[in-house]
């Protein structure tokens, strides 16, 4: 998991088209284009968790919310930060899934949060400047409110107090996070699935960013982490090599196959992985490399197996489900 969320003038004028890394204007506007890719991944990632909440071993209630911090932003970033958003030394709402239940609720864009179910939020000083320490906590706290379904939020709006109750849905456990970085990157833990700015600047839309988060989502779904660390599978370097790379693709292919039913379940496009993967691999853009990843041409026979198979299962009247792995938990929905 990628610690620390350090904004960078040079990957953000990469990507939003900074003319000065310096300016106080193009480094706000930065921070609100990269805010507009926040409200992809965070309504992608509450569909794609909703969705296939019944194929996780553990749910938990989700508000359909991001928050931050200004302490997560670096030193050169943090007044563009403020400016940019509001932000004082109480976190705020980042982002809101569409149509998610804290956006039914009532809550909004910039809402400063002051306590969740009455409990105050972590200190302003709880946390190095430039990391995600605070930030983290701050989710924990959030995580911790919607623990029993719902929690009231005590916000901050344009000077007025405001109190909002409401109950979250219940999905998988997992956090979907967009990273500054001008790499072509995606990645899971086993807690979080992030992807960076580069990633999703180049997908076509909703459906291709969809198909990038799915495919990452299925190892967290899969437990693939633990059942690397189980099987006691290097990373890094001697991943490349052996038993590591060849159970390190199998979980990759799995991941693959997977996500073409986790975008169906969520009501995307599932021709999207083949689009991107062919134009991705035409193009000779990697970020994934073998000997741990098939090539893009086998991975495209992967999602097209798939998908004519969700597409027969449809046709005869039945709910799609994959043959090929043991989900953690039924399939019925």
């Amino acid at each position: 998991m990628i610690r620390i969320l350090r904004l960078v003038a040079a990957s953000l004028a990469l990507m939003f088209g900074a003319t000065t890394a310096g300016a106080a204007d193009s480094k706000v506007d930065g921070l609100l284009a990269m805010r507009a890719f926040d409200q992809r991944v965070t309504t992608i990632g509450f569909r794609l968790a909703v969705a296939s909440g019944d194929w996780c071993a553990e749910r938990q209630w989700l508000p359909g919310l991001e928050l931050h911090d200004v302490s997560q932003y670096g030193a050169d970033w943090r007044e563009a930060a403020r400016a940019a958003f509001a932000l004082a030394d109480d976190p705020a709402v980042l982002a809101l899934a569409a149509g998610g239940p804290a956006e039914r609720a009532g809550v909004r864009l910039d809402d400063h949060v002051l306590s969740l179910d009455g409990m105050l939020m972590p200190a302003a000083g709880d946390g190095r400047p430039g990391t995600f320490d605070r930030a983290e906590r701050i989710l924990d706290a959030l995580d911790a409110a919607f623990a029993d379904g719902e929690a009231r939020i005590a916000i901050v709006r344009d000077g007025a107090a405001l109190s909002i109750e409401f109950r979250g849905e219940q999905g998988c456990p997992t956090r979907f996070q967009l990273i500054p970085s001008s790499r072509l990157n995606a990645l899971a833990d086993g807690r979080y699935v992030q992807v960076t700015t580069a990633l999703a600047d180049y997908v076509e839309g909703d459906d291709e960013l969809a198909a990038v988060l799915a495919h990452e989502f299925a190892h967290n779904v899969l437990r693939h982490r633990a059942r690397l660390d189980a099987a006691r599978v290097a990373r890094g370097f001697l991943g490349n090599f052996g038993r590591n790379a060849r159970l390190i693709r199998a979980t990759e292919d799995e991941a693959d196959r997977l996500s073409v039913y986790l975008l169906d379940r969520a009501g995307y496009d599932v021709e999207a992985p083949v689009r991107f993967w062919s134009r991705f691999g035409r193009r000779g853009l990697s970020f994934l490399n073998a000997p741990t990843h098939s090539d893009w041409r086998t991975r495209v026979r992967l999602f097209e197996a798939e998908i004519a198979k969700i597409r027969a299962a449809r046709a005869a009247g039945q709910t799609p489900a994959p043959d090929f792995v043991q989900l953690p938990v039924s399939s019925a929905r």
